[in-house]
């Protein structure tokens, strides 16, 4: 079944009860592994079974997984802890990562008490895996002056800071709201009111910035970085987690 089939046997209703909002969107994500059948509160139990049945989503995903999970093999959890932030739980490193916390044994295995997708697992594996040993510099910079930011910037405009725009234009009270709900805290340090700061994982903290439209200024979003962060992960992972952001404040909104 793919995505168009499953679309056809939803309830096209389009209540904006999921994350994605629509269930063509809805189809795709759970294709992709992105989102499970059960997230939609119109199907029912025997309705989720019956289509559960007939998906096969793709795998490729969960090769990487099993491949950075070998990779992970005999690291010191302990270390990783010590550099890269979250606590130890005996032998189990407990990590935040977008006002969540994710568990990973020494093995590799990624659990939490909330839904966890394979991009989250593959982010989380990814940030152990690369390892990265930097103190955080308190310098702001934006996506652009990443290490191979500038070639992915047009993209991370589209796809992180034009969206995160739009929440805050069709509601600032409740997109900055949701994202104090993840951790963001305000801050004044910045040249206009709309400021927070925020733990994206332990060693990539990030400040969101808003600027409304005012006269014939249109409105803005800009997302620094710590000039660090692309010693912790690669300008991929780094928009992942950006979109990762938006999604998480477009559903507490």
């Amino acid at each position: 079944m793919n995505a168009v089939d499953l679309y056809r046997n939803l309830p096209k209703k389009n209540c904006g009860s999921c994350r994605q909002k629509a269930c063509m969107p809805f189809a795709l994500s759970v294709i992709k592994g992105d989102a499970l059948l059960s997230d939609c509160p119109l199907l029912t139990a025997a309705e989720v079974s019956g289509l559960q049945e007939r998906i096969t989503t793709a795998d490729w995903r969960e090769d990487l997984i099993h491949s950075l999970r070998e990779k992970m093999t005999g690291s010191d959890l302990a270390q990783v802890q010590r550099d890269l932030g979250g606590r130890m739980r005996d032998d189990v490193l407990v990590m935040p990562c977008l006002g969540r916390e994710f568990e990973i044994s020494p093995e590799g295995e990624i659990c939490s008490h909330d839904h966890i997708t394979p991009w989250t697992k593959i982010l989380l594996l990814h940030y152990i895996n690369t390892h990265g040993t930097a103190d955080l510099t308190g310098t702001w910079v934006s996506y652009s002056e990443l290490k191979s930011g500038m070639v992915k910037a047009s993209s991370f405009l589209r796809d992180c800071e034009d969206p995160l725009k739009e929440l805050f234009d069709a509601d600032p009270g409740k997109t900055a709201a949701a994202l104090e709900k993840l951790g963001a805290e305000h801050s004044s340090e910045f040249p206009t009111p709309s400021a927070w700061k925020l733990e994206l994982l332990p060693k990539v903290p990030a400040i969101v910035l808003y600027w409304p439209e005012e006269d014939e200024f249109p409105s803005k979003v800009k997302i620094l970085f710590d000039k660090t962060a692309d010693r912790f992960l690669d300008a991929e992972s780094l928009m992942f987690l950006l979109e990762g952001l938006v999604k998480d404040v477009e559903m507490l909104r």
